[in-house]
């Protein structure tokens, strides 16, 4: 628990680990997610299956990303894959009240029902993807040859982090060599190229500026608005009896990793478990009023450039009408309210903090 295991993670098993779970699925619903970022059901309905997995004995532990604290891909794979193979497992497991029956003949016969119960209740769950790509219509003028959609990407990212793409754009039959956007022959659903899918996927770690950008460039398409929605990083503190508290050991050297070091060097000794994450959300659009980042962590990128990129950054920008909002809020334990309240003092941002209780 208090050394990697293998690139960017670290492993934490109970009782550590359901403390974990319950402290990530209360953060979560304090955080009050809107559709720009992942779905909170989804998450937690994850969280909630890795919970009973530990309690049933399936798994011995959790993986979490040890940069940002959320479960990695392989902790969140192991409950998709098992929801896969739930039917097929419940069949060969036969009736649980069989086994009900002879759970005092030998402890093997306890552990098949808390299988049976796990893949039972596992079964009907909608879990958080790790990797999926929906299109929606918005609008489509068939006379014209126009068509509007939303496009949305919800993956766990490189990064460690749990994020969404959100991508509405606009094309016009006439203007494209290859279609973007095809719509079915009714004209009521639509599924995107695999080429353009492979782009808002490869692109999806870039921030909205860039990401709308590099689609703009491209053929018959106008687009509209870029929104990334991100959870994490999820910085938290849990007690151990007789030892240090358990916390992410690679934290990014920015101001909320340095604030929460500096905050856990004065608190070797927890009573109870603490928590900083944060929940950015990162929009380019044409209707945006002022450009500004109200991000502590993520000024805009005109603001950090040096000058030999500043002339090709306005040519760029003049091509495309578009303005950048950055936002972030934070949902805190009350011990950690002062590393909140001093990244936005030294920024100058004003964000919405949601103290846990």
């Amino acid at each position: 628990m208090d050394e990697l295991v293998t690139l960017h993670t670290q492993e934490v098993t109970p009782p550590l680990a359901d403390t974990y779970l319950a402290l990530l699925r209360k953060t979560l619903r304090a955080a009050r997610l809107n559709s720009s970022y992942p779905e909170r059901h989804g998450l937690d309905a994850s969280l909630q299956a890795l919970g009973r997995a530990l309690a049933a004995g399936i798994y011995g532990e959790l993986y979490l990303d040890s940069r940002v604290g959320l479960p990695n891909l392989a902790t969140l794979t192991r409950v998709l894959t098992d929801q896969e193979v739930a039917a097929e497992s419940l069949r060969r497991m036969g009736d649980r009240a069989a086994l009900d029956a002879r759970r005092d003949e030998a402890e093997v016969f306890a552990r098949l029902v808390a299988k049976h119960d796990y893949y039972t209740e596992l079964g009907a769950a909608q879990l958080a993807p790790v990797d999926r790509h929906r299109v929606f219509l918005r609008r489509h003028d068939p006379a014209r040859g126009e068509a509007a959609f939303r496009i949305e990407l919800t993956k766990l990212d490189g990064s460690g982090q749990y994020l969404r793409v959100t991508v509405e754009l606009s094309q016009v039959a006439s203007s494209w060599r290859t279609k973007v956007i095809a719509l079915d022959e009714d004209g009521e659903s639509a599924a995107a190229s695999q080429a353009f899918r492979a782009t808002v996927y490869r692109c999806a770690h870039l921030d909205a500026e860039t990401l709308f950008v590099h689609l703009a460039g491209i053929e018959g398409v106008t687009v509209e608005r870029v929104i990334r929605g991100v959870v994490g990083p999820v910085l938290f503190a849990l007690p151990r009896e007789g030892g240090r508290p358990i916390y992410p050991l690679e934290p990014a050297d920015d101001a909320l990793g340095r604030g929460f070091a500096r905050w856990l060097a004065t608190h070797r000794q927890l009573v109870a478990p603490a928590v900083i994450a944060t929940f950015a959300l990162d929009q380019a659009a044409a209707d945006i009023r002022d450009e500004k980042s109200n991000d502590p962590l993520a000024p805009l990128l005109r603001d950090r450039l040096v000058d030999a990129e500043r002339a090709r950054y306005e040519d760029v920008r003049s091509r495309h009408r578009f303005r950048v909002y950055r936002d972030r809020k934070f949902v805190v334990s009350p011990p950690l309210r002062p590393v909140a309240d001093e990244i936005m003092r030294t920024a100058g941002t004003r964000n919405t903090v949601y103290n846990l209780r």
